[in-house]
């Protein structure tokens, strides 16, 4: 079972993956049985960020989870050869996730996806570049995470601003907070506090649990607004 998820390699051959099968933590979970038309053309990576830690989750298609590991962000070595085996090797076991799902969504988030033809192996990345597919991709990534954190940290840190942020964190939060009787005006209303909170989400990085706390407070509320809007729409 230890290797089982590696059994039907191809494309780069990489044995090295095979090494470090023990770090997928889904290994122990129940297997996926439903939904087997995966298409592995596909395939993408999201990254979680948890202090010096990155969970690495590997997607053969949408709802098709084959990896999910935990490493040190630093550990350019390992987490070269886990981004290698997700974007290359063929896979055809798939786990449930549901163990790690709550735990997931509350941390800082960012992926890499496939784009253009099929035909074009060319992969979107948040490192603000695209990449190509060859045997040096995974290690590219690897090195790309760190870089990406570091400059994360700073964001947090310059934001923060010696937590003088919390009181308008507060205030974002009670503007989110605000209801009526019309889901879609509030939807709307909230509109420009909703974009400035997307494009704050690295705060989930932050060192300050309050701003933590407050951001996930934020993530709350957006959500509500979403699915009462989308209820009154549809």
């Amino acid at each position: 079972m230890k290797h089982f998820i590696f059994k039907n390699q191809k494309s780069n051959n990489n044995t090295v993956a095979q090494e470090n099968g023990n770090l997928n933590m889904l290994l122990s979970e129940p297997t996926a049985t439903t939904r087997p038309n995966a298409d592995l053309r596909n395939r993408r990576i999201d990254f979680y960020f948890e202090d010096d830690k990155v969970l690495i989750e590997g997607l053969a298609d949408i709802g098709y989870t084959f990896w999910l590991s935990k490493t040190d962000i630093t550990d350019i070595s390992t987490n070269a050869k886990i981004c290698q085996h997700i974007l290359h090797d063929f896979v055809d076991v798939f786990y449930s996730t549901n163990k790690y799902y709550d735990g997931l969504t509350k941390l800082f988030k960012k992926s890499i996806l496939r784009i253009g033809d099929f035909t074009d192996s060319k992969w979107a990345t948040p490192f603000g570049t695209y990449i190509g597919d060859d045997d040096k991709t995974g290690l590219f990534i690897a090195k790309s995470l760190v870089t990406f954190k570091s400059e994360i940290d700073k964001l947090c840190e310059a934001r923060e601003d010696g937590g003088n942020y919390l009181s308008v964190m507060q205030a974002f939060l009670e503007r989110l907070s605000q209801r009526t009787d019309d889901p879609i005006l509030d939807y709307t209303t909230a509109a420009p506090w909703i974009k400035i909170m997307e494009d704050e989400d690295y705060l989930l990085c932050s060192k300050n649990e309050q701003i933590r706390e407050l951001y996930l407070q934020l993530l709350k509320q957006y959500r509500d607004l979403h699915s009462r809007y989308m209820t009154e729409v549809r």
